[in-house]
């Protein structure tokens, strides 16, 4: 349900995969993948740390909590029953 126009709508689909590297990079990231056997690891670092996941869709989700929430990303026990309590079934 939209509660408002909207200029882009993405969704995460094998066509943001370079985009999504692309965004690292504009954001002054060094970003690296590690192939072996059937999984990878991508990777992204600058002065503010490295970042690991998946995929690049992925890791441009990790750097943005870290960008936003800096060294306590981790949500509090009070963020966490909010998220529950928003998306319980």
């Amino acid at each position: 349900m939209r509660t408002k126009d909207i200029d882009v709508e993405i969704s995460a689909a094998g066509n943001i995969v370079v985009p999504a590297y692309l965004a690292l990079l504009a954001k002054g990231y060094a970003v690296t993948c590690q192939r072996s056997d059937n999984s990878e690891t991508w990777t992204a670092e600058n002065a503010l740390g490295r970042f690991t996941a998946n995929d690049p869709i992925t890791l441009l989700g990790v750097v943005n909590v870290a960008e936003l929430r800096g060294q306590n990303w981790h949500a509090s026990d009070s963020e966490i029953e909010a998220f529950v309590t928003k998306f319980r079934e």
